[in-house]
């Protein structure tokens, strides 16, 4: 005889705990950028920034022995990226980050997620930051393994 009584099954619901959407942080520790934060008494911008991107949901860092903007003082850059298709957008660019107003902004920008629109990272920022944009490049290319 066969069974008549429907089984009740769970609802699946899709896992995006690990793919959060959020910002990717391009953080230089060239030799220079470092310099330049000592002198201005900004030595722990890097361990402040690791701790940053830790602390927010979906964000990213990329520590890199220069990023090969050395005239344009202490640098990063930030991306958005789109966590369930992988998808990183345009790189919006910061100076001057060795002074500590510029760095603060960046850091409660990235907190806040950082770029709200992947093709256009800096078309919202935070007054505070908008002296030290200097420019948009394409996508970091991530080598995936």
């Amino acid at each position: 005889m066969k069974r008549t009584t429907p089984r009740t099954r769970k609802p699946v619901e899709p896992d995006n705990s690990t793919e959060a959407s959020g910002p990717v942080v391009a953080w230089c520790t060239g030799p220079r950028c470092s310099a330049l934060q000592r002198l201005a008494g900004g030595e722990e911008h890097e361990q402040q920034i690791a701790s940053t991107v830790r602390a927010t949901r979906g964000a990213v860092l990329i520590t890199s022995p220069c990023l090969g903007r050395c005239e344009l003082a202490c640098v990063a850059a930030v991306a958005r990226r789109d966590g369930p298709s992988r998808q990183i957008g345009p790189l919006a660019w910061f100076t001057g980050l060795e002074n500590s107003d510029r760095f603060q902004a960046l850091q409660a920008w990235v907190v806040n997620g950082g770029p709200q629109q992947i093709l256009r990272p800096d078309r919202i920022l935070p007054p505070s930051l908008r002296a030290a944009a200097c420019g948009v490049t394409p996508p970091p290319r991530i080598r995936r393994h």
